[in-house]
C-alpha cells in the first residue's frame, strides 16, 4: 500500500494530488449525494456527449438562438467538474469514465472555440483598434485551437511509448492500465481547461449579451490559459521525456548489477 501511493505521489506531483483533494473535498457533499447510483460518474461524463452533440444541432441544424449556447457550455462544464470529484470520491473511477472525460473535453472545448470565432466573425468593426482587437482575437481562438490538438498528440504519443514498453501485454489490459495509471490529468491541465471554459463563455455571453466586462474578463482569462497551455505542452512532451530517461537508468542499472554479479561469480 505504501508503494502505491509512492508511486502515486511521484506519477502525479503533490500539486495535482492537492488539486484533486481540494476538489474532492469541495464537491463531496453533492457527490455523496449521489454515491448510491452505480457509475454516477460516468453518467455526467456520458451526459456531457449528449449536452455537447444536443447544443451543435440545436445551433446548426435548427436554428436556435446563439443565446442558448451559453446555457449548453454552462451546463457540459459543470458535468466536467463534478464527474472527476464523483467518481473519487465515492471510489467509482473507471478506464471508461478516463478517456470518455478526456474525449469529451475535447470535444467540448472546440464547438466553444468555433462559437467563439463565430461571433467575432460577426463583430460591426468600425475603427482601427477594433481591427487590432479582432486580429488578436482570432489569433489567441487560433494559439488555443493548435495547443488542443498538440496536447492530443503528445498523449497519443506518450501511449505509444508506454505501448512499446508493454508490447508482450493484452492490448484491452494494456488501455487499461495506461488510462488508470500512466495517463493523469496534472494540476496544470486542469488550471488551463479551466480558464479556457470560463474564459470562452464569458466572451460569448459578453458578445451575445453586449456586455463589455464580460467580453474583456473573457479575453484576459484566455490569454492567461495560453500561459498555463503552453507549460502543460511542455509537460506532457517532457514526460515521454523523463520516460525515456528512467528506462536509460533502469537499463544502465541492470547492466551494472550483472557486472557486479559477474566479478563475484569469478572471485
Amino acid at each position: 500500500m505504501a508503494e502505491e501511493e509512492k508511486e502515486l505521489t511521484e506519477k502525479e506531483g503533490y500539486g495535482t494530488s492537492f488539486e484533486k483533494y481540494i476538489r474532492g473535498w469541495i464537491f463531496r457533499p453533492v457527490t455523496w449525494l449521489f454515491g448510491f447510483i452505480p457509475y454516477f460518474a460516468n453518467i455526467l461524463t456520458v451526459s456531457r456527449f449528449f449536452i455537447t452533440f444536443w447544443a451543435i444541432l440545436d445551433f446548426v441544424f435548427y436554428h436556435n438562438p446563439i443565446e442558448r449556447q451559453v446555457w449548453f457550455l454552462a451546463t457540459g462544464w459543470a458535468t466536467d467538474m463534478l464527474d472527476g470529484p464523483t467518481a473519487r470520491n465515492n471510489k467509482d473511477v473507471t478506464a471508461f469514465g478516463t478517456i470518455a472525460d478526456h474525449t469529451a473535453d475535447f470535444i467540448l472545448i472546440l464547438w466553444m472555440i468555433f462559437l467563439n470565432f463565430y461571433v467575432t466573425h460577426g463583430f460591426e468593426v468600425v475603427s482601427m483598434l477594433e481591427k487590432l482587437a479582432i486580429i488578436v482575437m482570432y489569433t489567441i481562438l487560433s494559439l488555443i485551437t493548435c495547443g488542443m490538438f498538440l496536447v492530443a498528440t503528445g498523449m497519443w504519443l506518450f501511449k505509444r511509448e508506454k505501448r512499446a514498453e508493454r508490447s508482450d501485454q493484452r492490448y484491452s489490459d494494456f488501455v487499461q492500465e495506461f488510462l488508470l495509471k500512466d495517463l493523469v490529468t496534472t494540476a496544470w491541465a486542469r488550471i488551463h481547461t479551466g480558464l479556457a471554459a470560463f474564459g470562452a463563455t464569458f466572451y460569448l455571453a459578453g458578445v451575445i449579451w453586449k456586455a463589455d466586462a464580460y467580453i474583456y474578463t473573457g479575453a484576459v482569462l484566455l490569454v492567461i490559459q495560453l500561459g498555463f497551455m503552453g507549460y502543460n505542452i511542455c509537460e506532457i512532451f517532457q514526460a515521454r521525456y523523463k520516460n525515456r530517461m528512467h528506462k536509460m537508468r533502469r537499463m544502465f542499472q541492470r547492466r551494472v548489477a550483472d557486472l557486479e554479479e559477474l566479478l563475484k561469480r569469478k572471485k
